[in-house]
């Protein structure tokens, strides 16, 4: 279990709220959440970490793949099976990546997301009140279930091997 997880914040708002209401602002907590805790450790933090790892060999190549793509590396942690604190903070650590482009990959998975739960959460009441479930939200949750269970962590693996290959050809 990772700490911030909003998923059922945004259900519940998706329950006890109309859409309209809870997805701007199940979306405010969570994007401006992710983003506070990205400015804070960039901007206070960062410069004490680094320098706690600037021995480790991982952060060469990891701030060379953000150099060299950094919004779809950013997407690529955002959408990896890490924690949520290491999704916010990680990048961070990353000098070259700019902050325009870790908002970017905020906004780009945090929204799909809180329309997902807040949606589900509004089947869930019409369905508690006697309706049923939509067809669309049955699809949206198989989708979306197959994207986290094996899409995302296989890209997260293979950018982590790309950097292992790169480490052991420097070797």
């Amino acid at each position: 279990m990772t700490v911030g997880v909003t998923t059922p914040v945004e259900t519940a708002a998706g329950m006890a709220f109309p859409l309209r209401q809870s997805i701007p602002l199940s979306a405010l907590g969570k994007i401006g959440g992710a983003f506070c805790q990205y400015v804070l450790a960039k901007y206070l933090f960062s410069d004490y970490a680094r320098e706690k790892m600037k021995d480790n060999e991982w952060m060469s190549k990891i701030d060379k793949s953000f150099k060299s793509h950094p919004f779809g590396v950013a997407l690529i942690w955002r959408f990896s099976p890490l924690p949520e604190f290491v999704k916010n903070v990680g990048p961070s650590l990353v000098k070259t990546l700019k902050t325009r482009y870790q908002l970017l990959a905020i906004l780009a998975h945090g929204l799909p997301f809180t329309i997902l739960w807040s949606f589900m959460g509004a089947e869930t009441a019409a369905v508690a009140r006697g309706g049923e479930a939509s067809a669309l939200l049955k699809r949206l949750v198989a989708i979306i279930s197959s994207v986290g269970l094996f899409v995302s962590p296989t890209l997260f693996g293979m950018w982590l091997k790309g950097l292992g290959d790169d480490t052991n050809k420097e070797e």
